[in-house]
């Protein structure tokens, strides 16, 4: 049997948000490792990936103010691993279309402020495509 769970990296600039969010995702049975921002949630990915023990998904925040955001570091991730498993938060989702995001390699968009259900839901659909 597959193990249910797996290890999932936590990308947003506030503090609260990525403490919060890894109590949620470890309550669901998750490994999580937040980081504050693009650069360093890069730098994780590929030293994880390249360790032979990549990350189950990613959560990232749209907005990094005098960082890097989502936007950017999926591309980064994408050139790590094609098939990085990247979900999108933001509470200014309007600032880009869903279907901008999906095009740009997303594989799910999570609106803020999102609940423990929410985050569920969302963390299943995208773990089980290409499963």
């Amino acid at each position: 049997m597959k193990e249910k769970n797996g290890k999932i990296l936590v990308m947003d600039d506030e503090e609260n948000i990525r403490t919060i969010t890894c109590i949620l995702l470890e309550k669901m049975g998750y490994s999580p490792m937040a980081t504050p921002d693009g650069e360093t949630a890069v730098e994780e990915y590929r030293r994880e990936f390249d360790a032979g023990n990549p990350y189950d998904a990613v959560i990232m925040d749209i907005t990094v103010p005098e960082g890097m955001g989502a936007t950017e570091a999926i591309g980064k991730l994408k050139a790590i691993d094609p098939e990085v498993r990247a979900i999108v938060t933001s509470g200014l989702i309007s600032e880009k279309s869903y279907d901008d995001l999906y095009c740009q390699g997303f594989l799910g968009v999570l609106k803020k402020p999102y609940r423990s259900v929410n985050l569920r839901n969302i963390l299943e659909r995208v773990l089980e495509i290409r499963n």
